[in-house]
Formats: C-alpha cells, structure tokens, sequence
C-alpha cells in the first residue's frame, strides 16, 4: 500500500515484490487482454475509461455485477452483466448517457470472458505504442 497522502520515511512501507503476470494473468491460457475503445464504461465504479487494457478470463463464471466481454448480434461490447426481476439479464453501462441493453434473445447473446483487472496509463506514451489497436 503507498498512502495517497504525504509519503512516510518509516521502512515499514516497503512492499513485497509483485508479479503482474501472476496477478493480471492467473489463468494465462484462458485469459487475453484487450484495449476499450469508447467512453461507455466510464464514470462508474469499474474505472474503464477510453484506452485502456483489460484483462479478461475466460475461465470464470459470470455472476450478476460482473464487467463482461460480451458478444451481442455479432458485435463485441464491455458492460456490466446484470440480472434483474428472475430471470430477466441485462448489459449496463457505467456511462449514464449510454442507455442499458435487455437480453431478450439469448441465442444472439455470448459472454466471452469476465473482466478481472484495468490498466489504465496514466502519462500517455509507452502502453499505447506498445498495444496495437486492430
């Protein structure tokens, strides 16, 4: 933990050292990263904003409330999978401005994997030249 305040002299701060392969990849044959293109995720809780990379498994479950990778009428799409009223699911966004999306045809309907981590560069440079945008 690094306090977002003024920084401490005490040692006790130090950190172990941390693997971003174990922790943003703990499934690394299911799991893949992909860059957002788009502002619909954004002012929520989720921190996705335009640019950046998400990693996302394949291996999970996804539960109601979960960031999805999901496949609508053959078109990808980031949003918050979640079931209301029994039975009923739907694809919200984090972005007010964005309307939310009932899935009322689920054979049209495929979740490709859950959202488990954002990486968001915070000085533009050296993520974006190393991700291609396809």
């Amino acid at each position: 933990m690094v306090p977002a305040g003024f920084p401490s002299p005490a040692e006790d701060h130090r950190g172990e050292k941390l693997d971003l392969n174990r922790l943003l990849l703990p499934h690394p044959d299911s799991t893949y990263l992909v860059r957002v293109m788009g502002d619909s995720m954004t002012g929520g809780e989720s921190g996705i904003r335009d640019g950046a990379l998400l990693a996302v498994d394949c291996q999970l479950r996804a539960l109601s409330g979960d960031v999805v990778i999901a496949v609508v009428e053959g078109q990808f799409t980031v949003k918050r999978l979640v079931k209301r009223a029994g039975e009923a699911w739907f694809l919200v966004p984090d972005n007010p401005n964005y309307p939310e999306r009932a899935i009322t045809e689920p054979d049209l309907f495929d979740v490709w994997g859950v959202v488990t981590h954002v990486v968001t560069e915070i000085r533009r440079g050296r993520l974006s030249a190393h991700v291609r945008v396809s």
